[in-house]
């Protein structure tokens, strides 16, 4: 009986079995993928089984993008360069050839017209040896005798350069003459003044009309400098208005009279400049008279500035 048991087991167990699927061998293991760097192209190849992948990375097109970048900013820097080193009339030069105008040559203006001159400066005696010493002494004059000109329509009229010009206008001189001494002067009298120690403060104050013609020449522009220019010339006008001011000691009294003081009704003489960059020098002096019947004369200098 037990070996009936034995053999029905043993019969079902190799039934049994005869049923299960054999275990599938393993799958082969998949090749590496194969990485070729091609460094001349910058190409990458990736073998995956029949499959080939190509990479390529454009570095040279990079690189001389940079490379054509860092060119123009170098050539941006020379034209800095060379924008700097040019002066006013070569850059002038540029833009005017920048410009889309007509093919035919512009020709320059032969002069030019401003809206403003002004000239500042002081005012000081000059004399002959005709002049007494008392009358110096009493005619002194202090440091801040101010004069001013308002030069209106200023005109350059260029001879052939614009280095080489004439230099006019219509001017409107301000005088004032403050002395140092207590004196009050006599109305519709040539210099007839009085020394009186109740007087605080004493001036003159005389206008002109007057047109002045001056031939003036300038040099290029030199770096660091500027232009230097140099002008010699004249002028000539006509009194317009005159008043005389007085302040006295003790009381508070300010008393302006606006008569005849004697002075000369033409004015004229001849003048100077001297140009250093933005320091701008003049100089007059009258060959005229400053008074009727006197040989004293005014020189005048200062500063002079253009708007």
């Amino acid at each position: 009986m037990k070996n009936i048991f034995l053999i029905l087991f043993l019969l079902i167990t190799i039934t049994l079995s005869a049923q299960e699927p054999p275990t599938p061998p393993a799958p082969p293991s998949a090749p590496s993928p194969e990485m070729k760097s091609d460094k001349k192209k910058d190409t990458t190849r990736i073998n995956l089984g029949g499959t080939e992948v190509l990479i390529i990375e454009k570095e040279n097109n990079k690189n001389d993008d940079s490379r054509k970048d860092d060119e123009d900013e170098e050539d941006d820097d020379d034209n800095d360069k060379d924008d700097e080193d040019m002066n006013d009339d070569d850059k002038a030069h540029m833009k005017k050839h920048k410009e889309n105008t007509h093919p035919a040559k512009k020709s320059k203006s032969g002069a030019k017209v401003g809206f403003l001159d002004v000239d500042l400066g002081v005012n000081l005696f000059a004399n002959s040896g005709d002049v007494s010493e008392t009358l110096k002494n009493d005619l002194d004059l202090k440091f801040w005798s101010w004069s001013t000109t308002l030069n209106f329509l200023p005109t350059k009229i260029y001879l052939g350069s614009r280095n080489v010009r004439l230099m006019t206008a219509i001017g409107w001189r301000i005088g004032n003459y403050k002395f140092d001494n207590s004196i009050q002067f006599e109305p519709n009298q040539d210099l007839v003044y009085s020394l009186d120690s109740n007087i605080r403060r004493s001036r003159l104050h005389v206008q002109h009309l007057q047109v002045p013609l001056m031939l003036y020449f300038q040099s290029n522009k030199i770096k660091g400098l500027g232009r230097i220019g140099i002008g010699l010339g004249g002028y000539a006008g006509v009194k317009v208005h005159e008043r005389s001011e007085v302040c006295y000691q003790n009381i508070d009294r300010h008393t302006v009279t606006k008569e005849d003081f004697g002075f000369e009704k033409f004015r004229y003489g001849v003048s100077g400049r001297v140009d250093i960059g933005f320091l701008k020098l003049f100089a007059n002096l009258d060959l005229s008279d400053t008074w009727a019947s006197n040989d004293l004369r005014t020189l005048e200098c200062g500063l002079w500035f253009d708007f």
